[in-house]
């Protein structure tokens, strides 16, 4: 992530903005590549299951039409585009669910949401990405519209934060091992949420790098910490032939939060800002930016709470899930 951060930066100062993309490309082929090569193949037989290609196709365009409505509702008042894009996305995923519930061989078994670990994980994933996910843009943001950074300036901003992250996260795997899981990650989300509402406190339009420093230390400790133990808290309790399964609701809810949370709170940052130059524009920036980011610490805090609902120690549920 810290090089991510930092690389972004130097190809969008060198190349412009599209290297960004184009640098995953060969990133990609690497992955590709290791994987046939070091990761082992799965000895269990499963040549008598079927891919569930309705539900696929019924689960993706739903939660596509969904979000797609709620990027582009606050952006052009919900015009008729965005209100059909709402009612297919509702119908598709009614339909997903009717498939699932009749396939003998169903992509997402609706009986493993009876795995509380996995439903308040994947609810936990959610909330996570749609507050702290969304907080790097806001930044950029900040840095940029605000502050004047270029982009290797902001790419450099995020050093500090970036490494606080590193330290968060491999010491929460410990602290889990030690404390429980689900206790240290709403401890990890409440001291983000600390961190986020200093953050969102001193924002100004002249704020210099290093008063925001010991928020952006805090939220990053925190954020690391939560990061590397709610995809863990969630496949708790899971068992290990739906794991696969597991993991796939929680990326999917991850990156669902990351697209609803971010479209609702460039909405609400954005309000004021409309026809607006200069220092006017920078102040209003300001405004928006902050209360965008103290809402996300309400979210944060919301998240810890629901993240303490989990059980600490959980059997391996198959029966509650293939009978």
């Amino acid at each position: 992530m810290a090089l991510g951060s930092l690389l972004g930066g130097v190809l969008t100062q060198s190349f412009g903005w599209a290297a960004i993309f184009f640098v995953n490309v060969p990133l990609a082929a690497i992955g590709v590549v290791a994987a046939i090569i070091l990761l082992p193949v799965d000895g269990t037989d499963r040549g008598h299951r079927r891919f569930d290609v309705p539900g696929a196709v019924t689960a993706t365009a739903g939660i596509t039409a969904v979000v797609f409505a709620l990027v582009q509702g606050p952006a052009t008042g919900w015009d008729g585009v965005s209100v059909a894009a709402v009612a297919a996305g509702v119908v598709l995923l009614t339909a997903f669910v009717l498939i699932e519930l009749r396939s003998p061989d169903p992509l997402l078994p609706l009986r493993l949401l009876r795995v509380r670990n996995l439903r308040n994980g994947v609810t936990v994933i959610l909330l996570f990405s749609a507050t702290l996910g969304t907080l790097l843009y806001f930044e950029t943001v900040y840095f940029q519209d605000v502050l004047g950074y270029n982009a290797l300036e902001t790419g450099l901003a995020y050093l500090l934060p970036m490494l606080a992250i590193f330290v968060g996260s491999n010491l929460g795997g410990r602290l889990a091992t030690r404390f429980g899981l689900h206790l240290t990650l709403a401890v990890s989300l409440s001291v983000s949420a600390v961190g986020v509402a200093l953050l969102g406190l001193v924002l100004s339009s002249n704020a210099s790098y290093g008063v925001l420093v010991p928020a952006l230390l805090i939220l990053s400790f925190g954020q690391g910490s939560a990061f590397s133990t709610m995809f863990a808290a969630a496949s708790t309790g899971v068992a290990a032939e739906y794991q696969g399964i597991g993991s796939g609701m929680a990326s999917t809810g991850q990156q669902i939060g990351n697209a609803v949370g971010l479209a609702i709170l460039v909405a609400i940052a954005n309000r004021g800002t409309a026809g607006l130059t200069g220092e006017s524009l920078r102040t209003a920036t300001t405004h928006g930016l902050r209360l965008a980011v103290l809402l996300t610490a309400a979210g944060v805090v919301v998240t810890a709470a629901i993240a303490l609902t989990g059980r600490r120690r959980t059997p391996v549920l198959v029966d509650a899930i293939s009978n």
